[in-house]
């Protein structure tokens, strides 16, 4: 509501929320016709955020979890942006950090996370390494993308991650901008808190996929500065399990990165596997 350039749709999915916030924006929608909501039973944010997308049709689309905020001037500059860059896909800024009582904090994770993007200057190997992206908040990408692209996959921690490198494995263009326009609070129920081993299955998932599809379209340089950044994050034994796991998916077109979701034996390794 308070965006110097104001949107002209705002969609809003309640996944199955329990504080009142959904009869807040029944009320609120009473009164502004540019709001589309409505709720459904819990399903994860990848599952609310494609209910979203399929329901919008502007040209562009932003998307705000529920517990970040944006700088007023997002839609703005982003704008300006793929403007000045018509061939860019998506548009991602710096960021803001906020604790659980709405503070200014510091993050180091992130701080470290650019800078190695700084040093290495390759955005995929960079975001393997640490997802300094943070969110599918810091998205604002043309709609028409996702038809390309598809959708967000079945990942509970790593679907921002999964769409960010195959954004690139698509060869689109996204670009960062220096200016904090997106706050990102940090507190005790941020999902990726939740459990080590569970985020390091999907990661490494995601990073196999990314891998395996690359296949002989980079060189074997590139793979090895890949495999050390997985070797520094204890993932490469993890790799391997999924790389087997995906060369049964073939041919190509079945291959999907949450596929192994559905697989219950699958799953019953990994959940000894991983370290």
């Amino acid at each position: 509501m308070a965006q110097t350039i104001a949107p002209c749709e705002i969609i809003i999915v309640d996944d199955g929320s329990t504080d009142g916030s959904f009869q807040r924006v029944q009320a609120r929608a009473q009164h502004d016709p540019r709001i589309i909501a409505w709720s459904h039973p819990n399903q994860g944010a990848h599952a609310t955020i494609n209910a979203g997308l399929k329901r919008a049709s502007g040209t562009y689309i932003a998307i705000l979890n529920s517990d970040d905020c944006y700088h007023p001037q997002r839609f703005e500059t982003c704008m300006q942006a793929m403007a000045q860059m018509p061939g860019t896909a998506a548009v991602c800024s710096a960021l803001t950090f906020l604790d659980a009582q709405g503070k200014p904090c510091r993050n180091t994770w992130y701080e470290e996370a650019l800078t190695f993007y700084r040093h290495e200057q390759d955005l995929a190997l960079a975001l393997i390494n640490g997802n300094f992206l943070m969110t599918t908040s810091n998205l604002f990408i043309r709609r028409a993308v996702f038809d390309e692209v598809g959708h967000f996959a079945n990942l509970r921690y790593a679907h921002d991650l999964d769409f960010f490198l195959r954004l690139l494995l698509h060869g689109q263009k996204i670009k960062l901008l220096e200016q904090p326009l997106l706050h990102y609070r940090i507190h005790a129920a941020n999902t990726i808190s939740e459990g080590t081993l569970k985020v390091k299955q999907e990661w490494a998932a995601v990073v196999a996929f990314f891998a395996w599809q690359i296949g002989a379209a980079e060189d074997w340089q590139y793979l090895a500065r890949l495999a050390n950044i997985t070797e520094r994050h204890n993932l490469t034994r993890l790799l391997l399990f999924f790389f087997k796991y995906y060369q049964q998916q073939l041919p190509a077109d079945r291959l999907k990165v949450d596929s192994w979701q559905d697989d219950e034996a699958f799953r019953r390794f990994l959940a000894g596997a991983v370290r």
